[in-house]
């Protein structure tokens, strides 16, 4: 069923709104549509052709490549169902499936939030601290996977001719949902905005990017900034909002480059990895994808999300979690061998192509190998933070709670005192952790100068300290030699 009249639909609570329309949970409605479903009702209503192209698509990839149509449909909340009034020409709004119960997380407080992508470009730390959830750590082979999950989903939408094309637009922090239960998956929403392309027009002649697409609300620091305002996001903005979702989930960070991006002709931009990186061998074709998705300045070279699908499989294989890349592709029905295998990619000669193509002349990535010191949000953190999907409590809390008594010591939890000697393995131990994040940051591209300047204070501190060590020890021995 295509069409259900809003009459027919039985609504329940809202539960969200936004800029396009509002959402209602439904608790009854007609047979053919999904038990789990919501309503958007549109703000303002849109043609009904519009909408019907929308709900078609499903079946019209599923019956060219049903593996390419499985990996869409587990992986969005694509419309199920325009939804029309009395005006039969004129969409009202959509009937979409709800969010599965696995890209849902449990507060510490006991209530139940989307789990966007905004909890993975945030440090770890701060959201057990804040919400009681805990978030697997910057550089992890999880985040890797979420990100070649999306990649996979972008393949299917980003088809060639006659293959029917989506373009969604507003690939955001708000509209990509995550999980890591029981495979890591994503889940996107708002796909009633997105656009189809079914092939060439009547002349025979392709489409071209972004023709006879309507203009969409777009999330602000997750926009394409090669977009003028009020332009139509085609497949290279979804591209770019690819390559700037791998920065933001494998750093855990929020990697504001829009507003610098749009000042500046070239932005570097340093990706802090964790040490356990140290292993990994380098990675030409990674960072070079980065770049070129992030390109203002050669849009139409972005790389395809197939390029991504076979590089992040390499990144899985090296990481040692190939299983991860398996369970991927059979969360999505598609469980076949990766992309990567089947091309039997020669790395050498990856990695010569990727040195001898010529950078882009806006963006530089550098991975920066990084020690972090203690994070100052475990101090705070008084009560346990809940693994992922879970509820509060206790659970977690005590890796917070030895982070917070690294200096107190174990007699923290008791009240004694510090011995002598545990005061000066914590200060000898503050003395080598400072010295260790200058040198680091002395060494790590684009952070030179500041570790140069902390290394600098550190050895006037050192020069100070023992100019008062030896006063102290002359003191004490000249009495004994007569002085």
């Amino acid at each position: 069923m295509t069409e259900v009249r809003v009459s027919s639909l039985r609504l329940g609570q809202l539960v969200a709104e936004g800029g396009e329309g509002r959402v209602f949970e439904v608790l009854s409605s007609p047979p053919a549509t999904s038990a789990r479903s919501v309503y958007k009702q549109l703000r303002c209503p849109r043609p009904l052709a519009e909408v019907t192209s929308l709900v078609a698509f499903p079946s019209l990839l599923a019956s060219r490549s049903s593996p390419l149509a499985a990996r869409a449909l587990s992986s969005t909340a694509w419309p199920v169902s325009s939804v029309v009034g009395d005006d039969a020409l004129m969409a009202l709004g959509t009937v979409m499936p709800r969010a599965p119960e696995e890209f849902w997380l449990r507060h510490r407080d006991g209530t139940k939030r989307l789990a966007t992508l905004s909890y993975l470009a945030t440090d770890p730390e701060r959201i057990a601290v804040a919400y009681g959830v805990l978030m697997p750590p910057p550089g992890a082979a999880e985040r890797v996977a979420l990100v070649y999950a999306l990649a996979r989903l972008l393949e299917a939408w980003q088809n060639e001719p006659p293959l029917p094309r989506v373009v969604h637009g507003d690939l955001s922090g708000k509209n990509v949902l995550w999980s890591l239960r029981p495979a890591p998956a994503v889940y996107v929403l708002d796909c009633d905005g997105a656009s189809v392309s079914c092939g060439p027009d009547e002349t025979g002649e392709d489409v071209p990017d972004g023709a006879g697409r309507r203009s969409r609300a777009t999330t602000p620091n997750w926009d394409d900034p090669a977009l003028p305002p009020g332009a139509p996001p085609g497949r290279a903005s979804d591209r770019y909002m690819l390559g700037i979702t791998f920065l933001r989930l494998v750093g855990a960070a929020h990697f504001p480059l829009q507003g610098p991006q749009r000042s500046a002709e070239h932005v570097n931009v340093d990706l802090e990895l964790p040490r356990s990186w140290r292993k990994v061998p380098d990675l030409p074709v990674l960072w070079e994808l980065c770049e070129r998705a992030l390109s203002l300045a050669d849009v139409e070279g972005r790389p395809s999300p197939g390029e991504w699908v076979a590089e992040l499989e390499h990144v899985l294989d090296v990481l040692s979690a190939p299983a991860l890349g398996a369970a991927v592709r059979e969360a999505q029905g598609d469980p076949r061998p990766g992309n990567g295998a089947a091309r039997s990619v020669n790395r050498g000669e990856a990695k010569r192509l990727a040195a001898a193509t010529a950078p882009v002349p806006d963006v530089t990535v550098r991975p920066v190998l990084r020690r972090r010191p203690p994070s100052t949000w475990q101090l705070i953190n008084a009560s346990g933070a809940a693994p992922l999907g879970g509820g509060g409590g206790a659970v977690g809390g005590g890796g917070a709670a030895s982070a917070a008594s690294w200096w107190v010591g174990r007699g923290a939890a008791t009240g004694a005192p510090l011995t002598s000697r545990q005061v000066a393995r914590r200060l000898l131990a503050a003395w080598g952790g400072a010295h260790r994040l200058a040198v680091g940051w002395a060494r790590s591209p684009g952070r030179r100068a500041d570790g140069l300047r902390r290394l600098a204070g550190i050895l006037v501190l050192d020069l100070a300290a023992a100019c008062v060590v030896f006063f102290i020890f002359a003191m004490l021995v000249s009495p004994w030699i007569g002085l």
